[in-house]
């Protein structure tokens, strides 16, 4: 099938999928074999915000945050982060190709705070990673999608980071209430010290051992710079 055959097919196909045609919906499963997912403009959706209630929310943040991170730190903390559209697609696609192939159902994508160094400031600045999720004996638990596939079984996150000494306690309530410390030191120092350098090693996934499913890339302000 030619390139222009191929348009006029899936354009068809998407047309007819709109007005629920089960030909299409059979034709749809067949792509997401292949790693081709199509989706669907269903209109307004429920987690969409008026503006009263942005207003709300940045005043809360404005109140309850800046000034004890300006007292604490010398600076505001980074509050946007910017993902480029295209390529967090194609993590999506990608996350959700290597999650069927291991039988897992993504329920959510997870965005978690972490630090990430910067020039001229020493406590570092807010950056999001992000991960997905799926439903396990009734929890919502994060799951590692690359290791996952590798192992051809469900390998949480929490999993991960333990084989690499760290402790994570955000899974559920019982791990919070368990795991917490008041010293928030969760190194368990049961393992060598990986590397936290912060470049593309690989177009791999299963080409180093180290590697996850697991997010950051994006554009994070303040700091703004020229």
């Amino acid at each position: 099938m030619n390139e222009q055959d191929y348009s006029s097919k899936t354009l068809k196909i998407i047309t007819n999928a709109l007005e629920g045609d089960f030909e299409s919906n059979t034709y749809v499963e067949d792509m997401e074999q292949k790693g081709i997912f199509c989706y669907k403009d269903e209109g307004r959706t429920v987690e969409m915000l008026s503006y009263p209630q942005i207003v709300q929310m940045l005043q809360q943040y404005d109140d309850s945050r800046i000034i004890p991170f300006e007292k604490a730190y010398g600076y505001e903390d980074s509050r946007v982060h910017t993902f480029n559209f295209q390529q967090f697609k194609k993590y999506l696609g990608h996350i959700e190709g290597l999650s069927k192939k291991s039988g897992i159902s993504i329920s959510g994508i997870s965005f978690i705070y972490g630090a990430k160094d910067c020039d001229g400031a020493k406590q570092g600045y807010n950056s999001l990673l992000y991960l997905p999720s799926t439903i396990f004996n009734g929890q919502e638990v994060l799951f590692d999608p690359v290791q996952s596939a590798k192992r051809m079984k469900l390998v949480t996150f929490r999993e991960m980071l333990e084989e690499y000494g760290y402790q994570w306690i955000y899974d559920t309530a019982e791990d919070y209430e368990h795991g917490k410390r008041k010293d928030n030191n969760y190194d368990l120092k049961s393992n060598q010290v990986k590397s936290t350098t912060f470049s593309i090693i690989s177009n791999d996934d299963f080409g180093q051992g180290d590697q996850s499913g697991t997010g950051n890339l994006s554009h994070f302000k303040p700091p703004y710079r020229n």
